[in-house]
This record gives C-alpha cells, sequence and structure tokens, in this order.
C-alpha cells in the first residue's frame, strides 16, 4: 500500500477550514504580522502552484495557531552509502 501525499495547498485550506479563517483574512493577518506584502490572489496562485516557501508556510501554521513537527521515523533502515 503507498502512501497518499498530500498537498500544500490541501494542509493550509484544512487549517483555514478549521479556524474559519478566509484566505483574504490569512493574507491580510501575514501582511500586518510578518511584514509581508501578498495579495489573496496571489497567495491562492502561489498555493495552487505548489511555490509557497517553508517559511512562508511555517508563517501561515504560526499565524493559524498550528506547528510544524518532524518525527524520526524508528523503522528508517537509511541509505545506502555510494
Amino acid at each position: 500500500m503507498t502512501e497518499q501525499k498530500i498537498s500544500v495547498r490541501e494542509i493550509v485550506k484544512m487549517m483555514l477550514l478549521r479556524r474559519n479563517v478566509s484566505l483574504s483574512a490569512l493574507a491580510k493577518g501575514l501582511n500586518e504580522t510578518y511584514g509581508y506584502n501578498i495579495t489573496q490572489s496571489n497567495l491562492s496562485r502561489k498555493l495552487i502552484n505548489e511555490t509557497v516557501k517553508w517559511c512562508e508556510f511555517q508563517d501561515i501554521a504560526a499565524l493559524l495557531g498550528y506547528r510544524i513537527r518532524l518525527d524520526e521515523n524508528k523503522h528508517w533502515n537509511g541509505l545506502k552509502p555510494e
């Protein structure tokens, strides 16, 4: 069974839905809180095109009250040396 990958767009949409926040309000919050100069349409385009930078995703998550966490995979077999 293969894992289904979820896009950044889907994650952001889920966070917005759970917080009952619009994309316009998110863009405004990014501008006011983190000094971005982004419109709702530019943010939408970045999400559609999957061109959201890691630092932007971190700011979006923080603004919506989420944290991003990486957990070590205990079943990782490692990479083979070349």
